[in-house]
C-alpha cells in the first residue's frame, strides 16, 4: 500500500508571511508573553508505548525542531516571541498548516501511516501539546481521544485545531530509483534502504532525465508500489519501520537542472 498523501512543506517564505499576518497587530508592543495555557499541538501515541503516569513528558529539541523518542506522531505550532514561531511535525506522511487570522491560531490537517500487529491493541491515544519555560510537553494525566485504528479512521482536536487520518500501510524495507529519458528508455538504476536517505533530501537530476520510477519493496522483496516522479510531480514519501507501529517517513524531493 502506498503513502497516499504528500507532505506539504511550510517553507521559510510562507512562514515569514504567516508570521507577519499573525503578529502585525502586536508589532508595536515592547513585550511579548507566550500563552502557556493554550494547546500548541497534538501528539498521537501508540498504546503499546509505555508512558509514566501523571507526568509531563518533554520533547527533545534539535535543529530548530521538536520531537519525541516515542512510538508516536506529533504536530505543533506556537509563537516563542514577537518575531519567532515554531511549526513542525514528526512521523506524518502529509501535513498542511492553516492560519485563522481572526483568533491568531494555526491548525493542521495530516495523515499518519500505521502498521497493525496481531499481538497489539492496535489503538492510539491523543494528547494536546503545551509549552512552558522548559520546552514542549504533554501531560500523561489527560488525553483528549483514544481509538482503535482502522484504515482511514480520523481523530479531531478541538483545543488545538487538527484533523488526523490514519492509513493502514506496510513499511518499505528497500526501494529502487530507475531513471528514464524522455522516451522512457532506462538510463540508470540505484537501490536504497530508507536509512540511506534523509528526510527532505533533494535529488538533483540532469536535463537528460525525463522521469524517475521509485519501486518500493517489503521485507520479503515483494513489490509494494511504484511511484513516478516528473517535473510536475517532483516529490514523494517513503514510509518505513523505525521500531514502532506508527511508521516513520522520508520526504524526498527531485529537481531538474534548467
Amino acid at each position: 500500500m502506498r503513502c497516499k498523501g504528500m507532505r506539504k512543506l511550510l517553507c521559510a517564505i510562507s512562514m515569514a508571511a504567516l508570521l507577519v499576518s499573525m503578529t502585525a497587530c502586536n508589532s508595536s508592543q515592547d513585550n511579548f508573553t507566550p500563552d502557556y495555557e493554550s494547546a500548541i499541538g497534538a501528539i498521537f501515541i501508540n498504546n503499546e508505548q509505555e508512558l509514566p503516569e501523571n507526568t509531563k513528558v518533554y520533547a527533545d529539541f534539535a535543529d530548530n525542531s521538536y520531537s519525541f523518542d516515542l512510538d508516536a506522531a506529533c504536530v505543533y505550532y506556537f509563537s516563542a516571541s514577537a518575531d519567532v514561531a515554531y511549526a513542525g511535525d514528526q512521523n506524518f506522511t502529509s501535513m498542511t498548516f492553516g492560519a485563522n487570522l481572526d483568533n491568531d491560531s494555526v491548525g493542521a490537517e495530516g495523515a499518519i501511516a500505521y502498521l497493525p500487529q496481531e499481538e497489539s491493541e492496535n489503538s492510539v491515544t491523543a494528547y494536546y501539546l503545551y509549552h512552558d519555560e522548559e520546552g514542549v510537553y504533554f501531560d500523561t494525566e489527560t488525553y483528549f481521544d483514544r481509538m482503535e485504528i482502522t484504515d482511514q479512521c480520523a481523530m479531531t482536536g478541538i483545543d488545538y485545531s487538527c484533523q488526523v487520518t490514519f492509513e493502514i500501510q506496510q513499511p518499505t524495507t528497500s526501494f529502487s530509483m530507475i531513471y528514464y529519458d524522455e522516451n522512457h528508455s532506462e538510463i540508470s538504476k540505484t537501490d536504497y534502504t530508507p536509512e540511506e536517505v534523509t528526510d527532505y533530501q533533494t535529488f538533483e537530476l540532469g536535463s537528460e532525465v525525463g522521469s524517475v520510477e521509485i519501486i518500493c519493496y517489503d521485507a520479503n522483496g515483494s513489490e509494494l508500489e511504484t511511484m513516478t516522479i516528473t517535473p510536475d510531480n517532483p516529490s514523494t514519501v517513503i514510509c518505513f519501520d523505525d521500531g514502532g507501529q506508527i511508521l516513520a517517513s522520508r520526504y524526498l524531493r527531485f529537481t531538474w537542472e534548467k
